[in-house]
């Protein structure tokens, strides 16, 4: 997916997704893809580089021109495509470094198909490469604590998150659901909502400052 130079971008955030195996072969898979990237394309417009889109069976690509923004666009698409679960890999790199993905540079996109591959080894959900080596292993160790609580969601504990983050209020999100806010408190609770966007902060803050320290 080549990146065009039409916006005043340094540096970008190249995101490789592929739904677990086996979820890729789901009837309703590809239909549930192509919204979510048509969900993320939108929500994110002012920081897409390139539109997210579905290049293969069960697989998502896009390019973010702020990696800040990498953590809640992944967020955001495991909650639009759960109960199916998302792999994802993001490679982090400047325009001047720019290749094509199978060149074996180190380009963003090298990187992110290395991520992918790498979460694949350690059965993760999250991997990201291109911070240094000193932050790729912290954003590693980081992704290995939350990934689990990311698995354990139950599809109504995914539905309640979903709806909170749309809605922003628990006494709407049960009125949707058709369930006592209590249980809604319940499911964000069980789901590790909070955690889980603890840790979406955290990585997006160590990004940004990378990006405004060092330029990557």
């Amino acid at each position: 997916m080549p990146l065009e130079r039409r916006r005043d971008t340094n540096v970008i955030a190249v995101l490789f997704g592929h739904l677990l195996d086996g979820e890729a072969e789901a009837a309703a898979a590809g239909r549930r893809l192509g919204l979510a990237v048509e969900r993320v394309n939108h929500l994110f417009a002012p920081a897409v580089a390139e539109p997210f889109a579905v290049t293969g069976q069960g697989r998502i690509d896009g390019v973010l021109s702020d990696p800040a923004q990498a953590p809640l666009c992944i967020s955001v698409l495991r909650e639009s495509l759960a109960p199916l679960r998302l792999r994802v890999g993001v490679g982090i790199g400047t325009l001047e470094r720019l290749r094509e993905p199978t060149s074996g540079e180190d380009d963003a996109y090298s990187l992110a198909a290395q991520a992918l591959q790498l979460a694949a080894r350690d059965d993760g959900l999250t991997r990201y490469l291109g911070t240094g080596e000193a932050g790729d292993v912290l954003l590693a160790a980081l992704c290995r604590l939350v990934d689990p609580l990311i698995r354990a969601r139950t599809a109504k504990q995914w539905e309640a998150i979903a709806a909170y983050r749309e809605l922003g209020h628990q006494r709407d999100v049960a009125a949707r659901l058709g369930v006592t806010r209590q249980s809604v408190g319940d499911r964000l609770a069980a789901g590790h909502r909070r955690a889980v966007e603890d840790a979406d902060a955290a990585i997006a803050t160590y990004l940004s400052y990378r990006r405004q320290r060092f330029g990557y």
